[in-house]
């Protein structure tokens, strides 16, 4: 009996070990992740060609390894380098990538690489994103950099659209933060003021031409009326000299005469009426 209990007591001591030791364990694949199962032995070591869906997924750990690629929208904030142009101007980039992985394109990218992705963002894509810059750079002058900034960009992005997306990196968006040299700085500024100096110039040029053809037009108000005031006054003299006649200035001293013949130095008195 004793004997008995003693195999007992070492089967679940056993039980126990061989518990602790198996093999077999799961892997959650998160929402927004897939995962890889890679076999470490065997004629077939190396990535299945099954992408693991979402879920608890369960394995031996002995012989598979499972490995997580997230699928949604990855940020990375690289250092800053400097790139040249056709002019030899040194140009400070600050870039910042957003891109997301094809799912269907794991198992190659872990093919490929043999890397975790946080290891490809700092190797990989790293290095692509810097020659697509230096590329870039290379058809522009420090001028034309600055002045199409936008056509710039856009050469960069393409680049990186092509060189990252047959791997089954999708290009999401790019950020340069680009710094010009100081001296092109210093130019910059300087036209800038110059031309803000030229437009204020100009808009108080026109101001001023504003300003003096409201006068212009007033004065030459003011003297057209001064003109037909003095023509219409001109007209009524005209008018009154054409209706005074003999017979109406005769008619207005007899309506004004008060009967007292006037004396002349002869002491005799006249009346020309003039009356016919």
């Amino acid at each position: 009996m004793r004997r008995n209990f003693i195999i007992g007591i070492v089967a679940f001591v056993g039980a126990i070990f061989l518990l602790l030791i198996q093999p077999f364990s799961f892997e959650n694949i998160d929402a927004g992740n897939v995962g890889i199962k890679i076999n470490l032995y065997g004629s077939e070591k190396g990535v299945d060609n099954i992408t693991l869906v979402t879920g608890r997924v369960w394995y031996n750990s002995w012989t598979t390894k499972i490995i997580e690629f997230p699928t949604f929208t990855q940020s990375v904030d690289y250092d800053s380098f400097v790139i040249t142009t056709q002019d030899a101007a040194e140009f400070k980039v600050d870039p910042k990538l957003n891109y997301h992985i094809n799912p269907d394109k794991v198992p190659q990218i872990y093919r490929q690489y043999r890397r975790p992705l946080a290891e490809i963002q700092q190797g990989f894509m790293k290095n692509t994103i810097y020659d697509a810059y230096r590329i870039a750079a290379n058809s522009f002058t420090s001028d034309s950099v600055m002045s199409n900034r936008e056509v710039f960009e856009n050469r960069v992005q393409n680049i990186l659209t092509q060189t990252l997306g047959k791997d089954g990196f999708i290009y999401d968006q790019l950020t340069s933060a680009i710094t010009p040299p100081p001296s092109l700085r210093q130019m910059i500024d300087e036209k800038n003021t110059s031309i803000q100096a030229r437009l204020k110039a100009e808009n108080m040029a026109k101001q001023a031409e504003a300003e003096a053809k409201v006068l212009v037009a007033k004065a030459q108000g003011q003297a057209q009326a001064t003109l037909i005031k003095a023509r219409a006054e001109a007209e009524a003299n005209q008018l009154r000299q054409k209706t005074i006649t003999p017979l109406l200035i005769q008619q207005e001293w007899v309506a004004k005469w008060n009967g007292v013949l006037p004396t002349t130095n002869a002491g005799g008195a006249s009346l020309m009426l003039g009356i016919k």
